[in-house]
């Protein structure tokens, strides 16, 4: 079983009894409003199977748990058709989602030959929008998609990040 490392966090596939602190994590609006393909109010069943359902993780295609060394779950990262992540609020501004991107990328340039990483955020969530400037994203251009927890379209500020970009940016990257 795949796990990724760093000072602070693990990230491993999902377990099923994760899906109480997944649910308790994502159900709180702060975090689900900015998760376009999450509903809301989000259901321990939900939880349950949605994590039953998620595929080991590769280099190409990847879903992780992020789990603090000490304090247990705290959000996720996936790498399916762009990069995406969730930190609980309580986590929030501890640098934990740019440590958790920062390890999926590493890995994900170095086992595969994909050239660029897609991801978007919405265009009002500075936070997301901030932590990819720091990875080396850049604005590829605007989209609406619907948000199953606003139940309304939403627009989607479209990034990508070059390998070459990462090979050059990642130095002390979340210092």
């Amino acid at each position: 079983m795949t796990e990724l490392l760093t000072d602070r966090l693990i990230l491993r596939a999902p377990r099923p009894e994760d899906a109480p602190c997944y649910a308790l994590g994502v159900s709180e609006f702060a975090v689900a409003r900015w998760l376009t393909p999450v509903p809301w109010p989000y259901t321990l069943t939900m939880a349950q199977d949605f994590l039953r359902t998620a595929p080991a993780p590769t280099p190409e295609k990847s879903f992780f748990i992020i789990e603090h060394k000490t304090k247990g779950l705290i959000g996720c990262v996936t790498l399916v058709d762009e990069l995406g992540f969730w930190i609980s609020r309580p986590h929030w501004h501890r640098g934990y989602g740019c440590e958790a991107a920062t390890a999926l990328i590493d890995w994900h340039f170095a086992e595969t030959k994909n050239e660029a990483i897609a991801s978007s955020a919405h265009r009002n969530n500075v936070a997301s929008l901030r932590l990819k400037t720091k990875l080396g994203f850049v604005v590829t251009g605007k989209e609406m998609r619907f948000s199953q927890a606003l139940q309304h379209n939403v627009e989607h500020v479209t990034t990508a990040l070059s390998r070459q970009t990462w090979a050059a940016k990642r130095i002390d990257l979340c210092a």
